[in-house]
């Protein structure tokens, strides 16, 4: 089943940082037991869901990383911190990768 992390934005595999976010997510779950909470939605065919890790948002985790950005439309700002930490810590993907239009309010 494909899945979409609920609440993040990500460049596409054929952006600036595209395939650097798509290597540290692979990298991220490889190995793990990831359990992810379907929120009843879907887009693209693809099932909208928060996924943890050993405990850890995996959005927010690549969030922090400087890999994605939070989505607050339908985040509700969960990931908020960790892209302000993110940005502290002097990563470049706010500059680089510019919050897609839908991620705005409702």
């Amino acid at each position: 089943m494909a899945i979409r992390l609920q609440g993040l934005a990500a460049p596409e595999w054929n952006e600036p940082a595209g395939t650097e976010a798509r290597q540290a997510m692979i990298e991220l779950v490889r190995g793990g037991i990831v359990e992810c909470e379907l929120d009843g939605t879907r887009t693209y065919d693809r099932c909208v869901a928060i996924c943890c890790l050993d405990g850890k948002d995996v959005a927010a985790v690549l969030v922090q990383q400087g890999l994605a950005r939070d989505c607050p439309r339908f985040s509700g700002g969960r990931c908020a911190r960790a892209e302000h930490q993110a940005a502290a810590d002097g990563a470049a993907i706010g500059r680089a990768y510019r919050l897609p239009g839908y991620c705005g309010s409702r």
